[in-house]
């Protein structure tokens, strides 16, 4: 906590506050939507020889939901640091639940990535680049700054990734 702030604990102050969207975007091109639809199709086939109409409608319920984010623009969220945690539109999470931090670059954007010790475990928030730093430094304060460690299934995303581009 900072020094300078004496606060009692049923007062909340906010101490940081940015605009940003409520998810990171990209537009996708329509040499990406073709592959996801070749591949689907011929996973749908596959599937439904083995397993029946169940997998292939949850198939093509993701592919409508990727084009659906897609085509939607975020909204505008309000975000603030406060003395009690890490407040958004819609809630507040409290600096006791959060376990760890640490910042990545996606899509172009800045992203925050909180781990929590309860549900829904994690979560992602989009920061503005310019307060980065202020960011870290109030989180730093109350919860661990940490790099999650790079698994198996990592590496292995990566590689397919490489081997077999959308676009």
């Amino acid at each position: 906590m900072p020094e300078n702030l004496e606060i009692s604990s049923n007062e909340e102050i906010t101490l940081l506050d940015w605009n940003a969207f409520e998810r990171p975007q990209k537009k996708w091109s329509k040499e990406f939507f073709s592959s996801i639809i070749v591949m689907a199709f011929l996973a749908s086939i596959i599937l439904y020889f083995i397993e029946g109409l169940m997998p292939v409608l949850v198939i093509w319920s993701l592919v409508f939901m990727i084009w659906a984010m897609s085509r939607t623009e975020p909204r505008t969220e309000k975000y603030a640091i406060t003395s009690w945690g890490l407040k958004t539109t819609e809630r507040t999470f409290r600096y006791e639940t959060m376990t760890t931090f640490w910042f990545e670059t996606k899509w172009g954007g800045r992203l925050m990535h909180i781990n929590l010790a309860h549900m829904p475990w994690h979560i992602v928030i989009v920061i503005d680049p310019k307060k980065e730093d202020q960011i870290r430094k109030l989180m730093l304060n109350y919860v661990v700054f940490q790099l999650p460690a790079i698994t198996v299934v990592d590496r292995l995303v990566k590689w397919l990734g490489e081997k077999i581009p959308l676009e």
